[in-house]
């Protein structure tokens, strides 16, 4: 696979951002220019990204340069580097996308932007693969990059090929990319990331994280430098879970805002039959509340404690967010005592955050 102006498009890019990384160290101009790569990169290039005009004057002190600690990692790179990740062309056709992936491709206007992006940069960062046989490569991060790509008649794009990956490997190595380095991730498609997630590690098949090989397979990302595992509680985690248990009419109206999450999540313990019922509801646009959800379902439980079982109507449903001063919260009132309960708590001291603790272990 020959590198191609893409390629080198991209290589260029990678060395006017070390020169502005340099130029914010305080290296002089001359120091920048000496440790540019000259196979991608010009002395005007630089000056140009800089914003140095030939003419200026640059006052220096004749001091020797003192190296320090980040001049030296900066003076080790190279493109030869065991760190360094190696990109290749690969031809558009040869790409293909990966299955039942829960993440959507870009919508027109951001596609559009990113078309006029590529039109004037090229593809700024690789795409991520894994060789699938036949010489096919399945891609792992980078399908909306392709789309767009493809749209404009690019015939090869940049690529970092990852090997030796299992099947769940490269199905984490996906979702934590995406998870990583997307922004505006709606509440379903991380619902049904997260749901991959826990379905895959509970095989327990995943021999180490991806986030080490994540930070570096992106480094060109603006986000890079804030990636992060996801550090959400288990509460969290496991309120998203949830959503995919919603039939798509209402995960589609979380995605729309019209139902929040936390009330999504307590739809989501409802038959299919009810569901089905407040999505027509939905439509007729009838608001759902946290709390109205709560009511849904305490009534919704009563009907299987019933000796005949039977749905709640879409008419008892209605009637149950009309008439919600009907209804009074039963309270359950327990009394502990301070010195019984607070070695169990830690530094949590206020009546909120230990309520807020008891709730959270109970639903791991």
């Amino acid at each position: 696979m020959e590198t191609n102006q893409l390629l080198i498009n991209y290589y260029k890019k990678e060395e006017l951002k070390k020169a502005k990384l340099r130029y914010d160290q305080k290296l002089t101009i001359e120091e920048i220019i000496r440790l540019a790569n000259k196979e991608y990169v010009t002395e005007e290039e630089i000056k140009e990204t800089l914003g140095i005009e030939d003419d200026d004057v640059i006052e220096e002190k004749e001091l020797e340069h003192i190296v320090d600690e980040q001049d030296i990692v900066i003076e080790n790179e190279d493109d030869n580097s065991e760190d360094n990740v190696k990109v290749v062309m690969i031809a558009i056709d040869k790409l293909e996308d990966y299955p039942n992936q829960p993440f959507k491709l870009y919508n027109e206007d951001k596609k559009k932007e990113m078309i006029e992006s590529i039109k004037i940069n090229g593809i700024m960062q690789p795409l991520i693969v894994r060789l699938i046989g036949n010489e096919k490569y399945q891609i792992l991060a980078g399908h909306n990059r392709k789309n767009c790509a493809k749209e404009i008649g690019l015939k090869e794009l940049p690529c970092i090929i990852k090997e030796n990956l299992t099947e769940d490997e490269a199905k984490i190595y996906l979702i934590d990319t995406n998870l990583c380095t997307r922004e505006n991730i709606s509440p379903i498609e991380r619902a049904k990331a997260y749901r991959i997630k826990y379905d895959t590690y509970k095989k327990r098949n995943i021999k180490t994280s991806m986030l080490e090989e994540i930070k570096k397979d992106n480094l060109g990302l603006a986000r890079a430098t804030i990636i992060k595992e996801e550090k959400s509680s288990n509460g969290t985690i496991q309120r998203y879970l949830r959503l995919t248990y919603l039939i798509p009419n209402l995960q589609e109206a979380v995605e729309q805002d019209k139902i929040k999450i936390n009330t999504g999540e307590k739809l989501s313990f409802l038959p299919q039959e009810e569901q089905k019922n407040i999505a027509e509801l939905l439509n007729e646009n009838i608001k759902i509340s946290d709390s109205t959800a709560k009511r849904i379902r305490i009534e919704s439980e009563k009907c299987k404690q019933d000796t005949e079982y039977k749905y709640l109507s879409k008419e008892e449903i209605k009637n149950i967010i009309l008439k919600k001063d009907e209804f009074k919260q039963d309270s359950i009132k327990i009394t502990f005592y301070k010195d019984e309960i607070e070695e169990y708590f830690e530094n949590r001291k206020t009546e909120i955050q230990i309520k807020q603790y008891i709730f959270e272990k109970l639903r791991e």
